[in-house]
């Protein structure tokens, strides 16, 4: 029994760990992945020469280690594929990791034109000694080489910020690069066979075909093999698994036979290529050939599963409104009960002078409700001389009341958990209903701002562990997050803390929940689980496409809000998350705008004081992470301390 436990948490880790990478290991993937990238963007040709696709493919990410393998992944393809052939674009590869790497931290890579300037002269240059040196060639292939460098560096680049058309000039690189990897394979050909079934896009499938076409000078009829099929099942809307399958097939390899490309090892490429793609057509690129009526079908249920959660909503929200009757009344009742009904005068106390024993009692609930305890003096001389047994009355009051106030404490405890338990389903149903707009599901605005983030921090004493944690991601429809937390004290149990409470809210925004309703779950679920220990938020939202933001703090330091020369503090002493649901727990909420060059600062409670604002006030630059730096630097470490710094740059200059 125990080697069973054992081996269901051994692969329950193993499982973990492959589903959830670490950092190092998304490391060596990402520079694998731009080694192969740059390997293969190499090997494009344009009429059997080299081009300086590769050579660009350098510029597509920011110096690091990711450029370094672009770098060495596009050198060695030029080596291998063509020799001494390619050594004026070996020596563009070289010049434009000097570029990033010298340009890095200023304020040109975020202009989209210079990249590609830079990469169209220095292919000018280059190409144009070569050109005039006696090697003379086609005077169009030298400026169709040009062109293509700058094109491909702005193109390549917008690819890994998400832009669609970006991204299939990337893949129909990909395709053509490829192409001439393997003389008895054509690898191009069975890619762009895999993404022609799977999207079943006329447009995508004429972008790979004409560039499996440049390589041979239109020489294969790749464009039409591509085209034809996808425009038959789009036209004839066979959107089938099978039927489509052999369409593609037949009509791929009926016109590489026509047009001379005809082979056994491109027939096999063929095949494979449309086994990938139902895969891919079946799997995750699925989503894209939701019709109309399937989209309606979605939408429905998601409203209707919101208007469920909503009426379950209510429904807790009456049961949280039922009155109770008085505690006191309970607690004299209880007494009678036990003392008074064996009396020999309970009816002469609770019948004949109901009046005076009610008043009696009266004047003396509220000061035992609000001491916790009863004495007999608490009660009237009149009262005590007629009682025969005062002493067992006081002491079965007493009795009665400590049962009353566990009650009540029950009675508080399960209120609170209805009302953090609605607060999670109003929330679900919020997100549900929204989920179940398309517009917003489909946000096709372009992002005109780029975030500068800037973070310092330093553990309590110079300890390596800190209980301030703090990240920043974009999330969906252009939304940049910005997050930091404070657990309670110091040390590993703080930073546990604060960690839990991240990973929540980042999972929660990441899928699309609005912040609002990520920090009323939050709430609710710190309630729910007991939680003993609390973390402070400061959650920043901020569009990238109009540079508008919203700020939320629940329980943080103040924050700091610069603009120009005038700095402006943000946010009062409130309790942290989990304290408790409704009323004044609750995060409080400021609109501002970083459009125009403002910078927010936040800080943890270690890290705030007199001494920040004024060293806010004083710093005249602009880079967010010398600004955080600077008001660490100068703070003793007394607590742990983390200040992050943020302000927007323009996507582009005018």
């Amino acid at each position: 029994m125990n080697g069973v436990g054992t081996h269901r948490r051994i692969s329950r880790k193993w499982l973990t760990r492959h589903r959830n990478p670490s950092a190092k290991q998304r490391a060596l993937r990402d520079c694998f992945l731009m080694l192969c990238g740059g390997f293969i963007l190499s090997g494009i040709r344009i009429f059997g020469e080299a081009v300086p696709i590769g050579a660009c493919f350098v510029l597509s990410v920011p110096f690091g280690i990711c450029s370094i393998t672009a770098m060495l992944g596009a050198v060695g393809g030029y080596l291998v594929l063509f020799g001494a052939d390619a050594a004026s674009y070996i020596a563009l590869t070289l010049m434009m990791f000097s570029a990033a790497a010298v340009f890095q931290g200023t304020e040109l890579p975020l202009k989209r034109w210079f990249f590609p300037s830079l990469s169209a002269g220095v292919c000018t240059l280059l190409d144009g000694i070569t050109f005039f040196g006696g090697n003379a060639g086609n005077l169009v292939l030298l400026i169709a080489k040009i062109l293509m460098a700058g094109l491909s560096s702005a193109a390549l680049r917008s690819s890994f910020c998400g832009s669609r058309k970006a991204q299939l000039f990337t893949l129909a690189a990909v395709c053509a690069g490829l192409s001439g990897l393997l003389k008895a394979a054509d690898l191009g050909l069975l890619l762009a066979t895999a993404c022609c079934v799977a999207t079943g896009d006329p447009a995508v499938a004429a972008a790979l075909g004409i560039a499996l076409d440049l390589g041979s000078g239109f020489s294969r009829g790749m464009t039409v093999a591509m085209v034809l099929p996808s425009l038959i099942c789009y036209v004839l809307q066979r959107r089938e698994k099978l039927p489509a399958a052999i369409t593609y097939f037949v009509l791929t390899d009926l016109c590489l036979l026509l047009s001379g490309a005809a082979s056994i090892p491109n027939a096999v490429c063929v095949a494979v290529g449309v086994g990938a793609g139902v895969l891919l057509w079946q799997g995750s690129m699925q989503s894209i050939a939701l019709t109309s009526e399937s989209q309606r079908g979605a939408t429905s249920v998601l409203r209707n599963a919101a208007e469920t959660l909503e009426f379950v909503y209510g429904c807790l929200g009456e049961s949280n409104a039922i009155p109770h009757m008085s505690e006191a009344e309970d607690v004299y009742d209880g007494a009678a009960e036990r003392v008074c009904r064996c009396c020999a005068r309970f009816h002469r106390c609770w019948e004949h002078r109901a009046q005076e024993t009610y008043s009696a009692l009266s004047g003396t609930a509220k000061r035992m409700i609000e001491n916790g305890v009863v004495e007999a003096e608490d009660f009237p001389e009149a009262f005590r001389e007629q009682c025969c047994h005062v002493e067992g009355f006081v002491t079965a009051v007493n009795q009665e009341l400590e049962g009353m106030l566990y009650r009540r404490r029950y009675r508080m405890e399960m209120r609170e958990s209805r009302q953090a338990v609605a607060e999670e389903i109003s929330c679900i149903a919020e997100y549900l209903r929204a989920e179940a707009d398309p517009l917003r599901r489909h946000d096709i605005s372009e992002a005109a701002y780029l975030p500068m983030v800037g973070i310092s921090s330093v553990g309590k004493d110079g300890n390596r562990i800190s209980g301030d944690r703090g990240i920043c991601f974009a999330a969906r429809n252009l939304d940049y997050y910005v997050i930091l937390c404070d657990g309670m004290g110091t040390g590993e149990g703080a930073a546990q803390c604060s960690g839990d409470t991240l990973r929540l809210l980042e999972r929660l925004l990441r899928s699309g929940i609005a912040p609002e309703q990520a920090l009323r779950l939050l709430n609710s679920c710190e309630i729910l689980r007991g939680a003993t220990c609390f973390s402070t938020v400061d959650l920043l939202q901020v569009h990238l496409s109009t540079g508008e933001g919203v700020l939320f703090k629940w329980g943080g330091a103040p924050s700091y809000f610069r603009d120009g020369e005038d700095v402006k503090i943000i946010g009062t002493a409130t309790t942290p998350p989990g304290m408790g649901v409704g009323g004044e727990h609750a995060p409080e909420r400021y609109e501002l705008s970083l459009k125009r060059g403002e910078m927010l600062v936040l800080v943890s409670d270690g890290a705030g004081g007199m001494e920040t604002e004024a060293a806010i006030a004083s710093f005249r630059g602009d880079a967010p992470q010398e600004l955080a730096a600077l008001l660490i630097a100068g703070m003793p470490a007394e607590d742990d301390m983390t200040a992050v710094a943020i302000s927007l740059r323009p996507c582009t200059s005018q």
